[in-house]
């Protein structure tokens, strides 16, 4: 995926005058991308090349810190002065700083260093999707859309290549079974839907008293080569819209019991195929187009004085979950798309209003054909 989305062909806009200049930035920010190959990258996991990885980290990823340091610059100044937006500024301007201050890797120490460093990292920017949804929510209005719509893309994007390249490099510091580095060769969508429906299943009977049982179906043994975590991130919030819709529905048409939500695996050619089965009410028909769109989400802004327990409350916690990652900000769909397309899979969903929801995710196992053609 390019790392450069969002950022126009051309002449850059100037910096806002509200932020320092640092040279050090601006000098990175201009140096090229690689864009490591998949390939590359597997190729060093099955060798566990841990020197090699640690030259690809080293030269990459302050180039793609800088790059994020200076869109978040050139952003209009009333956007870059939010609070929220700026927390991100700081965290990426900081890490920048702590990765370009380390010796190039060249003894163990050094390696442990990187290690011990990329760790601190990647569980400090845990934080960047909630900061950037609830910015824009605030100042957002600012923008044209568009011009929002690309920034954020490029910001989610880059921000999954940085991740891939840093985890990759730390899984590589402990071998195991059926892992190369962070791909995990075996990983089974049916596991991860159960315990993901469990999970969300507890948020419904939190948050609403009630949760719809699930059924999965299909090729329940199906395992393929992909990267855990992505597939758990899509998961979960596709299976948190379909249960929180079902048991919304069956409230608003006084219906006793909640249909099942189903889940059907096929095996495919190359890959799998998910299917996600509602019967929430399905998606407004003014709503269709928005549903990609960033800071968009279903849940009503209902009065919370009203009696039931269907409060505006009980719905947020239910979009964002304990500890969730988007914190209910409308991040969920647009993100899980951009997961299910970084490689070379596909997110579709099909609405029939009165009813529910149908929604399709296509995961490729990564296989030596997709490593040859995906770029990090």
């Amino acid at each position: 995926m390019p790392e450069s989305s969002g950022e126009s062909a051309g002449k850059h806009p100037p910096s806002s005058p509200v932020w320092l200049a640092s040279p050090k930035i601006e000098e990175y920010a201009e140096k090229p991308l690689n864009l490591v190959t998949l390939e590359y990258l597997m190729t060093l996991g099955r060798e566990r090349d841990i020197r090699g990885c640690a030259a690809v980290v080293r030269h990459e990823l302050p180039i793609r810190l800088a790059r994020r340091v200076r869109a978040i610059q050139r952003l209009p100044f009333i956007v870059g002065v939010n609070p929220w937006i700026r927390s991100v500024y700081e965290l990426y301007r900081d890490s920048f700083e702590r990765l370009t201050a380390l010796p190039e890797p060249q003894t163990d120490a050094d390696l442990k260093a990187l290690a011990d460093t990329l760790a601190e990292l990647t569980e400090s920017h845990q934080t960047v999707v909630p900061w950037l949804a609830k910015g824009f929510m605030e100042c957002g209005k600012y923008m044209d859309k568009i011009q929002a719509r690309e920034f954020l893309d490029g910001m989610i994007h880059a921000r999954i290549g940085i991740r891939v390249i840093a985890e990759h490099y730390l899984s590589l510091q402990t071998a195991r079974e059926a892992w190369i580095g962070v791909v995990n060769t075996q990983v089974s969508p049916s596991s991860i839907i159960r315990s993901t429906c469990s999970y969300v299943q507890e948020l419904c009977e939190y948050n609403y008293g009630a949760s719809p049982d699930y059924d999965i179906i299909g090729h329940t043994d199906t395992r393929i080569a992909y990267i855990s975590v992505h597939m758990e991130y899509i998961f979960m919030e596709l299976l948190k819209n379909a249960m929180r819709a079902t048991v919304e529905y069956s409230g608003r048409i006084g219906r006793l019991e909640h249909p099942a939500v189903e889940i059907a695996i096929a095996s495919a050619a190359g890959g799998v195929v998910v299917r996600i089965r509602d019967q929430g009410g399905g998606i407004p028909r003014h709503d269709l187009d928005r549903v990609w769109e960033y800071s968009y989400t279903t849940v009503e802004k209902y009065d919370d004085k009203d009696e039931g327990i269907f409060s505006t409350q009980a719905r947020m916690n239910m979009q964002q979950g304990v500890g969730g990652p988007i914190a209910g900000l409308g991040f969920g769909l647009p993100m899980s798309r951009i997961y299910a397309r970084y490689f070379g899979g596909s997110l579709e969903f099909r609405s029939l209003i009165g009813h529910g929801t149908d929604v399709f995710v296509r995961f490729p196992s990564i296989s030596q054909q997709v490593e040859s053609i995906v770029k990090i």
